[in-house]
């Protein structure tokens, strides 16, 4: 069962992050510690008090989490690239974001020597520079009492819909490639998938700056349908909101969320420890259960229930959108200028 917190009435405010702390330059650090980025809120709650806190007792490792932006974690990662020791030892962000500063020569190489538990990773999520901690696919949600079902994401264009679908502008770079995919022949051209979207316009899309922002809509029954992500369809239905989700059959669109090393670490030996710890069966449960996430691991034996509400089945897996990393990489100036200047105006 997730850990609820909020009720109907605050949809809005779940999964919102704690303060952040400003990325700014760390004091020096002791031999048994290293520096964490990630996000805040339950995410680094449920990582502090399972593999943060393993490697505390297991190794005499204190683990420094320092919360923040994506968007703050890479610029410093640039800042520091050069410095014979980086402030930041792992790195926690979005699997494009990760492919990014590999392709920018930022992270360390990974392996079963510098984390051991690298063979238990899902094989589909394995990369050579990151570790997996969670991850979930953007799916069709809507509310039961308006729609009967839902099968494609084509559906989302039908005209008895009109006004009434939700966005998250966070979502944007996925929101194309979810168009091109199903109006093309895949993420690797954005052509098909510009059209498309502009047509969706025409029928009046909603789009709102949050995912919590588009859970209040569907509380409003503002909207009836939207593209979002399964772990809160889930955690919304148990607010108490008429929800139900469908993984179209075009296939979900999956996004995994990683941690590397980065190549200047000052630590390189705790911090591959780190990751193994966040492949332990205690730290996918903690994240699972916290922010509704998949586990990475084949043998992360969440109880039945919560993998059913989190996980997708093999098959699912299997039919997931097929990502182009390089080709988003080189387009993410035209996508992000397309999404603002001809989508959102």
């Amino acid at each position: 069962m997730f850990r609820s917190h909020f009720s109907r009435r605050s949809v809005l405010g779940m999964g919102a992050a704690a303060g952040a702390v400003m990325l700014t330059g760390m004091p020096a650090r002791a031999a048994g510690q290293i520096v964490v980025t990630t996000w805040g809120g339950d995410n680094e709650r449920a990582i502090r008090e399972s593999a943060g806190a393993a490697m505390g007792q297991e190794r005499g490792t204190s683990v420094i989490f320092d919360t923040g932006t994506p968007s703050a974690r890479k610029t410093k990662l640039l800042a520091e690239a050069g410095r014979p020791r980086n402030s930041i030892d792992v790195v926690h962000l979005t699997d494009s974001d990760m492919y990014q500063m590999q392709r920018q020569g930022f992270l360390l190489d990974i392996n079963e020597q510098v984390v051991p538990g690298y063979d238990r990773i899902l094989e589909e999520l394995r990369t050579p520079y990151s570790v997996p901690t969670n991850f979930s696919a953007l799916v069709l949600v809507y509310n039961r009492n308006h729609v009967s079902s839902m099968t494609s994401w084509k559906d989302l264009w039908k005209d008895e819909y009109k006004g009434r679908i939700g966005m998250t502008d966070l979502s944007y770079d996925k929101i194309i490639q979810i168009a091109s995919a199903t109006f093309g022949s895949g993420t690797s051209d954005y052509a098909p998938g510009y059209e498309a979207l502009l047509a969706l316009k025409e029928l009046g899309v909603r789009i709102y700056p949050s995912n919590e922002a588009c859970g209040n809509a569907f509380a409003s029954e503002e909207i009836v349908a939207a593209i979002q992500w399964k772990g809160r369809a889930v955690q919304w239905a148990e607010a108490g909101l008429p929800l139900d989700y469908a993984v179209p059959v075009e296939g979900g669109y999956p996004t995994s969320f990683e941690m590397a090393i980065t190549k200047n670490s000052g630590n390189i030996e705790e911090a591959g420890a780190f990751l193994d710890f966040m492949l332990r069966p205690e730290s996918q449960l903690a994240l699972a259960e916290a922010i509704g996430q998949a586990p990475v691991v084949h043998d992360a034996a969440l109880p039945p229930e919560l993998q059913e509400k989190v996980a997708f089945t093999a098959e699912q897996r299997q039919n997931f959108i097929k990502l182009d990393h390089e080709y988003a990489a080189n387009h993410a100036a035209e996508a992000l200028d397309w999404w603002n200047q001809k989508f959102k105006s």
